[in-house]
């Protein structure tokens, strides 16, 4: 499946009907890859088979990823790009989320949580309920708070479980504000960082999102060299990115911020003891880099 086709289906969330046709032109595009797993098809139809037999609590994909990896060792949840980035703007160009959509088991997992977001949001709050105890959350990977209705209902969640620590980046400036604005109590187990790109950018909403007390400080995509891009691949499955890599960052980050850090690459040890700056309040008001690639 192409961009173009992927997009069909992402602008069509808010609409089962029509998803469902997509997915149905999608599965007859080759009948006989149906049951090849990791193919389109496959993926497809399990979707299909999902919604409609009326979204049921069993759903074809983990909802909070608990695998992690050593980049990102925590349960994760993800939905859409694009449909759920309300605050996206200039990151379109530079966004990884787009890039994984040529992988479709996470397509399909970031449509099936777009849609229990609109749909059926108790299954939603049965699994984030289920996570083990004391763990770390990052919501979200891909895609981001796409109403204040949303922000509203992600928050009374993690008010629910205080033993967790859920972290995340947005670009939905607008949605933070606009909460705040009711008086909302924010939870204090939430931290987010203000992602570059948004749509808000050097605007009052940006310094009015910034100043609210979940939000830790900046995460910055910077322009850096093609060379240091090359360099910020793990050298070896323990290392963190080249020593060069962070100080080219680190460099173009000291153009416009006073207080910098490169991000190594890996959030479960970035800093000593397990702590990863983006999710640590001591980082406050610190500009956090990453090299756009």
């Amino acid at each position: 499946m192409n961009r173009k086709q992927a997009l069909e289906i992402v602008e069509s969330v808010d609409s089962l009907a029509t998803i469902t046709k997509h997915l149905i032109k999608c599965k007859n595009r080759n009948l006989a890859k149906i049951t090849k797993r990791n193919t389109w098809q496959y993926h497809a139809q399990r979707i299909l088979d999902w919604i409609e037999n009326g979204m049921p609590a069993e759903t074809p994909f983990s909802i909070f990823s608990p695998k992690g990896n050593k980049k990102l060792p925590f349960y994760a949840f993800s939905s859409l790009a694009i449909a759920d980035c309300p605050g996206r703007g200039d990151c379109v160009s530079f966004c990884y989320s787009l890039k994984a959509w040529r992988y479709p088991a996470a397509f399909f997992r970031q449509l099936q949580n777009s849609l229990l977001i609109r749909y059926r949001r108790e299954i939603i709050t049965a699994t984030f309920k289920a996570i083990p105890e004391n763990k770390t959350v990052r919501l979200f990977v891909d895609g981001d708070f796409q109403s204040v209705d949303s922000l509203h209902y992600f928050m009374g969640l993690c008010k629910t479980r205080p033993d967790l620590s859920v972290y995340g980046y947005s670009k939905s400036w607008h949605e933070f504000v606009a909460l705040d604005q009711t008086g909302f109590d924010w939870p204090k187990n939430y931290l987010t960082n203000a992602s570059s790109g948004s749509r808000w950018q050097n605007t009052g909403i940006a310094n009015a999102f910034l100043s609210l007390p979940v939000v830790r400080g900046s995460f910055d995509a910077v322009l850096v060299d093609s060379e240091f891009i090359r360099l910020r691949s793990y050298q070896g499955k323990d290392k963190p990115r080249s020593i060069d890599y962070r100080k080219a960052v680190s460099n173009r980050l000291r153009e416009t911020k006073a207080k910098t850090f490169p991000c190594p690459g890996n959030c479960g040890d970035c800093l000593p003891q397990g702590r990863h700056a983006c999710g640590d309040r001591s980082f406050a008001g610190v500009s956090i880099g990453i090299g756009v690639h």
